[in-house]
């Protein structure tokens, strides 16, 4: 009778736990999938709200995306940048103002707003020269990129810009380690007159929500790239758009340093957003800009694994 019982259990350990087997991911890189392309004819920002609402910055003004790719347009505005997703419905939009150092001098015209979904918009913060992109902290307050400069700001409860650093020429996206000691920082341009490309990624150590050190280069994904928007994964991972030619989304490890090429013939790749709401949750949605022609589409990338939570 014992040697029955140990026979079994011998049996038992040696079978194959199926349940506990993970799935296969996607081997890279992934053919993207089409959402939305009517009527953009360049798109950039990309985040969903509170209520898990897919919104774009597209044709200088803000969008709602639906699951089946139909737009609504929700309020107009003088450019598209950057947004990201404040309290359970609202969304603060980047916004050049009424002019840029692209077409016009150096200015301080940039605006931060507030946008509700039924598109009431308040100025949540002024005085930035062209703001980019927004990062919302767990303290509340906001990091934001100018790309015509070197500046990056940190607007607190006062809703005024105080610089944060210079440490990147021309920072477009950024993104957060989980534990908010490290900035990564995508450089899009060496410079915008003429306007020159570059393909640097960048981490900044931080100590209490401050630089402390220098900035490191920490990859490059090669001529044209144009580093545009980023994106984190639950597993620390960074996602780069490449705005240029290459038409590319980038994975870069920071434990291993490896650098994945997740897709391709994404031309203008912008900004980048883990799905939420009916959204796939374990996908990427993907702007993209202006790339003769060929930009303005919005996409949906399978990457295989959920998004770093999002502070609202």
């Amino acid at each position: 009778m014992k040697f029955r019982v140990v026979a079994s259990l011998v049996v038992l350990l040696a079978a194959p736990n199926h349940a506990q087997e993970k799935a296969p991911g996607p081997v890279f890189p992934v053919e993207a999938e089409l959402l939305a392309d009517d009527p953009f004819e360049g798109a950039e920002g990309i985040a969903f709200n509170g209520e898990g609402d897919l919104y774009v910055t597209a044709n200088k003004a803000l969008w709602q995306v639906h699951p089946d790719g139909k737009v609504r347009h929700v309020t107009d505005l003088y450019s598209n940048l950057g947004l990201a997703s404040i309290g359970k419905r609202d969304l603060l939009v980047a916004d050049f103002g009424p002019t840029n150092a692209f077409q016009h001098d150096r200015n301080s015209d940039g605006i931060i707003w507030r946008i509700t979904p039924e598109g009431e918009k308040a100025e949540y913060a002024t005085g930035f020269g062209d703001p980019n992109f927004v990062l919302l902290r767990r303290d509340g307050s906001l990091l934001v990129t100018d790309d015509a400069t070197a500046d990056i700001y940190v607007v607190g409860a006062d809703s005024k810009p105080l610089l944060f650093s210079t440490a990147v020429n021309h920072p477009n996206g950024i993104v957060l380690s989980d534990d908010e000691s490290t900035l990564y920082v995508a450089q899009i341009f060496k410079s915008i007159r003429p306007v020159v490309p570059d393909d640097s990624l960048w981490s900044i150590p931080l100590e209490n929500g401050q630089p402390v050190g220098a900035a490191r280069l920490v990859a490059r994904l090669g001529p044209y790239a144009a580093n545009d928007g980023l994106a984190m994964d639950r597993e620390g991972r960074v996602y780069i758009a490449a705005n240029g030619e290459a038409g590319e989304v980038w994975r870069f490890d920071p434990t291993t340093a490896d650098l994945v090429l997740i897709a391709r013939n994404v031309y203008g790749a912008a900004s980048i957003a883990f799905g939420e709401g009916e959204f796939d949750h374990r996908s990427i949605y993907l702007s993209t800009t202006f790339n003769r022609g060929r930009g303005g589409k919005i996409w949906r990338i399978p990457v295989g694994v959920e998004g770093q939570p999002v502070n609202r």
